[in-house]
């Protein structure tokens, strides 16, 4: 498996997603999913997710891999309006129409965070650079 994959349960309650190991991500998992709404199958190397955080989990799996797929749908909610890993502004968590100083800030404070040299990932600092640049080059 090369890419993340979400596979929502057929009653949209939770979805299983598995993906390539990612210290980063496995840690995004744990900090942002309370611990009764999660599991882990170390067979299967699967993570169920409560349905309520699966969005926040897929925009932290777009961050680190060039690609996430989602297979089943929660009332067809994943297949709408859902964000690309390349959208730069799903990167930086900001919207469309944030002005030249938001994204300088953002792209600072994400750097703050995820900087290999502060013990962020640099696959992570990578997608914010480029992000940044995507976005100055469109200005």
């Amino acid at each position: 498996m090369n890419y993340p994959l979400i596979h929502w349960h057929t009653d949209g309650s939770a979805a299983d997603i598995t993906f390539p190991f990612d210290a980063y991500v496995v840690d995004a998992i744990k900090r942002a999913v309370p611990s009764p709404l999660r599991s882990y199958d170390p067979g299967s190397r699967t993570w169920t997710i409560s349905a309520r955080y699966v969005s926040a989990i897929y925009h932290v799996l777009a961050q680190v891999f060039d690609q996430v797929d989602i297979e089943g749908s929660r009332s067809g909610a994943a297949d709408r309006g859902r964000p690309t890993g390349g959208d730069p502004y799903v990167v930086l968590h900001l919207l469309p129409t944030a002005p030249p100083e938001l994204v300088t800030a953002a792209h600072r404070c994400l750097a703050k965070l995820h900087h290999p040299d502060a013990g962020g990932s640099t696959v992570v600092m990578q997608r914010i650079n480029r992000a940044v640049e995507s976005i100055r080059e469109a200005s």
